[in-house]
């Protein structure tokens, strides 16, 4: 080949200049050198441990680094009994270029250290021969039981991951042993309740949970007639009732009758005149008199309009003040008596720190009980508190807290059972955890979450794990059943029971266990969920708030179907957690905000199909005022709660100005107040009687008529009308 003469006085001149300045690019001649440089990396190939059955590879880059062709005359393994070359260099690698080859392990099957070396020969001049050591460990697969009878476990060698599906079919064993001819299915062990009768009508007959036995304990009170006239007991032959002897004073429960006696085992009373008054002891009736001998009175709610508000109940002007939040009001639905619990400011001059008030009818009191725990006065980094309602008016107040940093970091939670006049029939203060959430379950069992700490106070910033979740499943007795916990970081949600499902929400992953076992039937990772979900087995949905948007979730499986709105958008965003109509509608109230000048703008009712997808969004007729934080609770991160009728109507309140929403948005009527936070912390109660009950900021419960809508089992029609359903559904 020739070499143009002036290339080769430019490489002359190239090679003088090097030569001045010390290089060794030419040789003895003066001519420039063209000589390859080989690289190799890395200089040890580790592919780490590898399970069973998993094939695996890696691998090693080959550059040139010098101004000449690279020719590789061998590339080979030392070993190749587990090792196989899996892609071979090319033979001549071109000056500044790179090639690789690619190591495959064949996948292993016994325990132990493997190892070869990559031998790599070039015609380098100054490293002909390059080794690399190439190196795995054999180890048995992780375990992956999954602590579920009710799924199949294994281990997937293409992804190197543990795998479950469901064991629809098989026999399995719930905790609870009053479920028999239990199998599974989608994950849970499910089956049918275990019957005792010892067709004696003399005692009360039930099932243990803890071991299945059955109990039949004597019980007079089972033979009860409810006749002030007799005398009830129980013999080897059944009820037995003895007529009591006559002019036994007695209660014909007639407000218009006097001097009441049994005669011959009926209880009678002497009637008034006709006309006279008397009391109904109904405080929505006016004017009660005794027509054909009955008290009967006037009604205060029927002469009223839909909208009109019916009666106010005023709440303690405590000197110091309180407030009622969200969660902290509840009805039942034998007696229609209102639950609320008054939290007072910290210090305060009265010494207490919870009042919980009953109220029924048009404002009747029914009780009122206070308390004052020892560290009642306490600031605390969080506190959860709730009423909930039982059978024959049971009510369980409770308040879970956890102390700030600086004073330890504690949790704990008090708890008071209180009887339907107001008595405590028991109480105590739990040292080792803060309640987060708790089902009452119709059986009489409970489920509760439990945040226990890891370590004796305040965790440091990098602790990656702060404390446990522990969800525990009691029976009636308060036997534990099954006991379930999980790691978490700052935050972790109990969030209720979906029919066999029980779900929680803990490091960044939303998940459920078997009702029956307590094992994890599956997790999903999701966005944040905080404090509650609005639930429907019917759907096989669960919606909750997350941050800036709705996410929608699959109770089955936990697949996330939907996010409302599909980005984050801090300019339109919920304010209120959803609720979910009889019908399937998805109901939320959205905020619109201004991000340069950070003013509120106004508020959007939105209904949402179990996809996520608008079906109407309605612009309410509501103006903030200037300075928003005047909507705003006293408990600045309190927002309303929606409610929703059977027929479709749904109620919910903000700032000023609280609305009754037909289904399609448009509204149906409103009450106002001067108060520009007067309905933001409030939760709509339906009673059964057309009188739909909300507070007016802390201070008062009104009345207001509605259509006679009643709450429906169906869908998630509130988070707080039905203590016996409080994060339950069934």
């Amino acid at each position: 080949m020739t070499i143009p003469l002036q290339k080769t006085a430019l490489a002359l001149a190239l090679c003088s200049l090097a030569v001045t300045a010390g290089c060794a690019g030419c040789d003895e001649t003066g001519v420039l050198s063209v000589v390859p440089d080989i690289e190799v990396a890395p200089t040890t190939l580790d592919l780490g441990e590898v399970p069973f059955g998993v094939e695996r590879q890696g691998t090693v880059t080959i550059r040139n680094l010098g101004n000449g062709p690279l020719t590789l005359t061998s590339v080979r393994l030392s070993d190749e009994t587990l090792f196989r070359l899996q892609k071979h260099p090319g033979d001549v690698v071109g000056a500044g270029v790179s090639d690789v080859a690619v190591i495959a392990a064949n996948a292993p099957e016994v325990v132990g250290t493997y190892m070869t070396t990559l031998i790599i020969e070039s015609d380098d001049p100054d490293e002909p021969l390059e080794e690399v050591p190439v190196r795995l460990v054999a180890v048995a697969p992780p375990p992956c039981d999954d602590g579920n009878q009710c799924t199949e476990d294994w281990f997937d060698t293409d992804t190197s991951e543990c795998r479950h599906r469901f064991a629809d079919g098989l026999t399995c064993f719930p905790a609870d042993k009053c479920i028999i001819d239990a199998v599974c299915s989608q994950g849970v062990c499910l089956g049918r309740q275990k019957t005792c009768d010892d067709n004696s009508a003399c005692t009360r007959d039930y099932c243990r949970q803890i071991d299945g036995e059955c109990l039949f304990i004597e019980d007079a009170s089972t033979c009860d007639d409810g006749n002030d006239c007799t005398f009830d007991s129980c013999n080897a032959q059944g009820c037995q009732h003895e007529n009591l002897p006559s002019g036994e004073a007695c209660d014909d429960d007639d407000l218009c009758t006097v001097a009441d006696a049994c005669f011959q085992g009926a209880c009678v009373g002497r009637g008034v005149r006709e006309g006279e008054a008397c009391d109904d002891s109904d405080s929505c009736t006016t004017g009660d008199t005794c027509l054909s001998g009955v008290c009967t009175g006037q009604s205060i709610v029927d002469p009223t309009q839909e909208g009109d508000v019916v009666f106010t109940y005023p709440l303690i002007n405590w000197p110091s003040g309180a407030f009622l939040h969200r969660r902290e009001v509840s009805m039942s639905r034998e007696s229609s008596v209102f639950y609320g619990l008054d939290h007072l400011r910290l210090p305060n001059d009265e010494g207490l720190t919870h009042v919980v008030f009953a109220m029924n009818q048009c404002g009747s009191d029914v009780y009122q009980f206070s308390y004052r725990p020892p560290d009642a006065h306490v600031l605390v980094s969080y506190v959860r508190r709730g009423i909930q309602i039982g059978q024959n008016d049971l009510v369980r107040m409770y308040v879970g807290v956890r102390q700030r940093p600086q004073d330890g970091y504690e949790p704990q939670t008090t708890t008071y059972l209180l009887d339907r006049t107001g008595q405590v029939l028991a109480s105590g203060v739990q040292t080792l955890g803060g309640e987060t959430g708790r089902s009452l379950l119709p059986d009489g069992s409970h489920i509760y979450g439990v945040i226990w700490p890891l370590t004796q106070g305040a965790p440091t910033a990098e602790d990656p794990a702060r404390q446990n979740l522990v969800i525990v499943r009691e029976d009636v007795q308060g036997n534990v059943l099954w006991r379930h916990e999980r790691t978490s970081e700052d935050w972790a949600e109990f969030l209720g029971v979906a029919g066999p499902r029980v779900l929680f929400w803990a490091n960044g992953r939303f998940g459920a266990l078997d009702f029956n076992t307590g094992a994890q039937v599956w997790s999903q990772p999701t966005a944040v969920i905080t404090k509650e979900m609005a639930l429907s087995t019917d759907l096989n949905l669960g919606v909750a708030r997350a941050s800036y948007q709705l996410i929608g979730v699959e109770i089955l499986e936990g697949n996330q179907i939907f996010e409302y709105p599909t980005e984050v958008d801090a300019s339109y965003f919920p304010r209120t957690d959803p609720v979910i109509s009889a019908d399937g509608r998805i109901l939320v109230l959205m905020e619109r905000r201004n991000l340069e000048t950070q003013q509120s703008e106004g508020l959007d009712w939105v209904e949402l199909d179990r996809m996520g997808n608008v079906i109407s969004s309605t612009r309410l007729p509501y103006e903030f005022p200037g300075d928003c934080s005047l909507t705003r609770h006293e408990d600045y991160y309190e927002d309303p709660y929606p409610t929703v009728a059977d027929d479709g109507v749904a109620y919910v309140g903000y700032g000023d100005t609280f609305f009754a929403l037909n289904p399609g948005g448009g509204v149906r009527w409103t009450v106002t107040s001067t108060i520009p936070n007067a309905y933001t912390g409030t939760v709509p109660v339906l009673r059964d009687d057309g009188v739909i009950l909300f507070n007016e900021k802390s201070r008062a419960i009104i009345g207001v008529r509605s259509n006679g809508g009643r709450m429906s089992d169906a869908g998630w029609a509130s988070f707080r009308h039905d203590g016996d359903r409080t994060n339950f559904t069934p």
